[in-house]
C-alpha cells in the first residue's frame, strides 16, 4: 500500500495480454510502483533481499516511451542477469531521461517463486495522466 494506505498498483484484465493501472502521487512514483508491479508480475517480492544495486539511465522521447523504456530494461536485467528489483529510487527525471538506483536480488529459482513470463512491455493503449494532484498511468505487458 501507497501513502495514506492508496494503493501502488492493481492488474486489470486483458484478453491475451497482461494490463497494469499504475498509481503515484508524483510521476516519479509511477515509475518507482511500474517497477515493483513488473517485478511483482515476475515473483513474490517478498522474498527478495535488497543486496544487489543497479544504477540505471534511460532516455527517451517523451514520458510514455521512458515508461515502456524503463520496463523493458528491467525485463533486460533479468532476462541476461536475473536481476530482480525490490525497491527503486528515481533519483533525477525530466521528460526524456530518467537515473534510478534499483535495490533487489539475484533470480534463484530454490528461493524465488516464479510468477507470470513477460516478453515486453508495449505502447499499446499506454498512457500516463495527471489525476487532480496524483498520477496514473496504463501499460500492457505482452506475455
Amino acid at each position: 500500500m501507497g501513502a495514506r494506505g492508496a494503493p501502488k498498483f492493481r492488474q486489470l484484465f486483458h484478453t491475451t495480454d497482461l494490463a497494469l493501472q499504475i498509481f503515484g502521487h508524483s510521476l516519479e512514483e509511477i515509475y518507482e510502483n511500474a517497477g515493483e508491479a513488473l517485478t511483482a508480475t515476475l515473483t513474490d517480492r517478498r522474498y527478495l533481499r535488497r543486496k544487489e544495486i543497479r544504477e540505471i539511465t534511460l532516455k527517451a522521447p517523451d514520458r510514455e516511451a521512458l515508461l515502456v523504456e524503463w520496463l523493458n530494461r528491467l525485463l533486460y536485467l533479468f532476462d541476461v542477469e536475473g536481476f530482480l528489483g525490490r525497491e527503486f529510487r528515481v533519483r533525477e527525471l525530466s521528460p526524456e531521461k530518467m537515473v534510478v538506483k534499483a535495490r533487489g536480488d539475484i533470480y534463484d529459482p530454490a528461493r524465488h517463486p516464479g510468477g507470470t513470463a513477460i516478453k515486453a512491455a508495449t505502447y499499446h493503449r499506454l498512457e500516463i495522466t495527471d489525476q487532480n494532484g496524483g498520477w496514473q498511468a496504463k501499460v500492457i505487458l505482452d506475455l
